[in-house]
């Protein structure tokens, strides 16, 4: 089986968007170890490739402001539901 790599990160536009969107969101803006371990988990034998934050949106609106952001400095988005995967799809190799 093959193991999970990382991938090229952005540092530049990750760390613009992530100042962006913590002005934006305030407290439902996360970085803590924790929370982002817990957003990169899989059940699987995939490692844990936690992303960088986590935006906790309440609206439709919430989530199009964050995926504008992310587009506009070439950052990558990655959706959160119940936490199941399987596939390891909430693991985070390019931040």
């Amino acid at each position: 089986m093959a193991q999970a790599t990382d991938m090229p990160r952005n540092e530049t536009g990750i760390d613009t968007a992530l100042g962006i969107l913590k002005q934006q969101f305030g407290e439902r803006f996360q970085t803590g170890d924790a929370i982002r371990e817990q957003h990169g988990h899989t059940t699987t034998w995939i490692r844990n490739q936690a992303p960088d934050a986590v935006v906790f949106a309440r609206s439709t609106d919430d989530v199009a402001a964050v995926v504008k952001v992310c587009a506009a400095h070439k950052v990558p988005v990655i959706a959160f539901g119940t936490g199941t995967s399987l596939e390891g799809h909430v693991n985070a190799p390019a931040g």
